[in-house]
This record gives C-alpha cells, sequence and structure tokens, in this order.
C-alpha cells in the first residue's frame, strides 16, 4: 500500500471509529431518557441497564455504521479537497477512482464484515435483550410479546397456521391462513380477514374455506366461524416466534422454507431475508456515493457535510423502510424490495462519479 494509500485510509478509519462513538453514545442516551421513568417504576437493577444496553450496542452499531460511513466519507474526502491536496494529487497523475479506491474497497471490505457480525452476533444480543426486557422490565415470569408480525405455527400433525398480525392487549389477529394436510399434500384451506378470543374460544370473521381433497375445489364462504378448534391460548401466542431481527439468515430460511411446504405466503419473510445481506451493503453503496460528492464540493464547510450526511442518511433508510413495505404487501417482488434503497444510491453513486471533476 502507497503512503498516499494509508494517509488516505487512516483520515477515512478514524472518522468512522470516532463517528460510531458519537452516534451509539447519541442513540443510547436518547434511549435511556426515554425509558428511564419506566426502568425507576419497575425497580430494574442498575447492573441489568447496563447489561440491557450492552446487547443493544451490536444492533446499533449496525444500524448507524451507514452514516458513520458516510461521515467519514464526506469529510475525509471533503478537507483533501477544501484544503487543495485533492487537486495536487490529480495533478500528479492520479484519476478520482484511483485516489478514492482505499475508500472503496476498505468500504467494501466492512460490508463483508458486518454481514458475518449480523449473522453471529446481533440475532443472540436482540434475543438476549428482548428477554431482559421481558423478565425485568414487563416483568413477565415468562418471554413473550404484546403484538407480533408474520407468526407461524404447527398445531396439530397436519395442521399449520399462520397469523399477518397479532394483538395481545385485545387477542385479536389479522390474516389468518389454516393449512391442512394429508399424505404430504394440502387437502384444505381456511384464510380469515380476523381471529378474536371470545367466550373462551376462537371466533373467525370473513372466512373462506376450500377443499382440496377433490380435484376440482370447493370454496365455501362464511361471515363466522367458531367451530375450529385450536391447542393454543391467547396467551402463548406471544412467544412462540422471534422476530426476523433476532434470527439468523439460516434460521430465517429454514423457516421460509418451512412456509412454503405449507403453501404459506412467505413474501413478507423474503424480504427482511434479503435484507439481511442488502443492509450491510449499504456501507459500500453509500461511500460509492458520498466520496464523489464530498470531492465536487471544494469550498463546503464541515456543517454542510454533516448535513448532506444527515439528509442523505434520512432518504436511504426512507427508500429501504418504502422498499420494506412495499415487498410485504406483494406490490414489488421480495428482492427488489429489500435492494430498493441500494439501487437508487448505487446509481446516484456512479452518476456521481462519472460527472466529478476528473
Amino acid at each position: 500500500m502507497r503512503i498516499l494509500d494509508r494517509y488516505i485510509l487512516g483520515k477515512f478509519l478514524a472518522i468512522i471509529f470516532f463517528s460510531l462513538i458519537a452516534l451509539n453514545s447519541i442513540f443510547i442516551v436518547v434511549d435511556v431518557v426515554e425509558n428511564i421513568s419506566e426502568f425507576l417504576d419497575k425497580g430494574t437493577p442498575t447492573a441489568i441497564i447496563i447489561q440491557y444496553y450492552t446487547f443493544f450496542i451490536p444492533y446499533i452499531i449496525v444500524l448507524t455504521l451507514p452514516l458513520a460511513m458516510l461521515l467519514a466519507s464526506m469529510f475525509s474526502i471533503g478537507m483533501l479537497a477544501k484544503h487543495s491536496e485533492l487537486v495536487a494529487m490529480k495533478a500528479s497523475g492520479l484519476s478520482l477512482v484511483r485516489i478514492l479506491s482505499p475508500l472503496l474497497l476498505s468500504s467494501f471490505a466492512i460490508s463483508i464484515l458486518i454481514i458475518f457480525f449480523a449473522e453471529f452476533v446481533v440475532p443472540k444480543a436482540n434475543s438476549a435483550k428482548a428477554e431482559i426486557k421481558a423478565k425485568y422490565i414487563d416483568k413477565k415470569s415468562s418471554f413473550s410479546r404484546a403484538s407480533i408480525a408474520n407468526l407461524a405455527l404447527h398445531d396439530r400433525a397436519n395442521r399449520y397456521i399462520f397469523i399477518g398480525n397479532y394483538n395481545a392487549f385485545d387477542s385479536s389477529a389479522q390474516k389468518i391462513s389454516i393449512i391442512t394436510r394429508e399424505q404430504g399434500r394440502i387437502v384444505e384451506r381456511i384464510d380469515a380477514e380476523l381471529m378474536r378470543w371470545q367466550d373462551g374460544h376462537w371466533l373467525f370473521e370473513n372466512v373462506a374455506k376450500r377443499d382440496l381433497r377433490s380435484e376440482q375445489e370447493k370454496l365455501t364462504l362464511f361471515e363466522t366461524v367458531d367451530s375450529l378448534e385450536f391447542e393454543f391460548l391467547p396467551g402463548d401466542l406471544g412467544a412462540v416466534q422471534k422476530k426476523p431481527e433476532e434470527m439468523s439468515y439460516e434460521e430465517l430460511q429454514k423457516f421460509i422454507t418451512e412456509v412454503r411446504r405449507n403453501g404459506g405466503d412467505s413474501d413478507r419473510w423474503l424480504v427482511d431475508l434479503y435484507l439481511k445481506i442488502a443492509f450491510p451493503f449499504a456501507n459500500f453503496i453509500i461511500v460509492l456515493f458520498g466520496a464523489p460528492l464530498a470531492a465536487s464540493r471544494v469550498r463546503s464547510s464541515g456543517a454542510v457535510g454533516v448535513a448532506l450526511s444527515f439528509f442523505f442518511c434520512f432518504f436511504y433508510f426512507g427508500a429501504v423502510k418504502v422498499g420494506q413495505t412495499l415487498g410485504q404487501t406483494g406490490t414489488l417482488p421480495p428482492m427488489f424490495a429489500a435492494w430498493l434503497g441500494n439501487i437508487i444510491f448505487f446509481v446516484a453513486g456512479i452518476i456521481i462519479l462519472y460527472r466529478a471533476p476528473k
């Protein structure tokens, strides 16, 4: 590695380090201020609070690293441009792509590392954090949730239940699909818009029952159905399913395979699966976008760089959330929905790099 590469990379990595410390500190302080009254009301021990936020840190790192990377690229290259160092490098015969190569290569390597970090560290930390919250803050004897989306149950040897959204406050659920299998094939499917606990049993509303035992499908519609017997109670539902961020890529992939095998809609989980790869690569793509932009803003101040970084990260996270929602509702294909934010910024980065002064 040349001296010039080490000089540029040193500035870049140093700003990432200090940005991560600052962003994580802000994130934790804001969360503590928001929840301090709840901690005090529940008498949560200080050691448990420290443990809770220790398990929170891995998730915060993955969440804030793209912003830290953008800040680092904007500041490191922006300062080179402001002090005419970038002009001197170009005058010596180096292209802008060659000057930016240490940042691009290192950000790509960081993206790969974050994939493994998010696979092996973050799910376990998130699960431990959720258990601490349930036991010491929510004061529940068993680990359960107030609400949960995308729930899957195996009720009997041949019956599988998929629930879009469950609310523990009123013991109601939406978007229910019940699949019955016999000898390896689906023989019955029941879809309901609403399921709620009433008078000691589950009541279903707006029900469509499909009998698939014969060659010709038989469809029957009901306004309400209360004759289905289940082996689970309302209190059981909050504890049976991890959230996607608490599952590793392998665990979520196995879960999706099971959903598909039983005839369920897997798109809502596929988006979360693809995001486990797409989101870490934001660290590379956002540098590809930010570094050429900083190189073209010779007289920009540090405040402008910070403002632009926050604005573009806000736009990026908005694009990711919009893509995730559109993918889970079936409006966009899951793969495209998960990569929507990255695609937008990758194309914008290539355009900015092409148009930047050479």
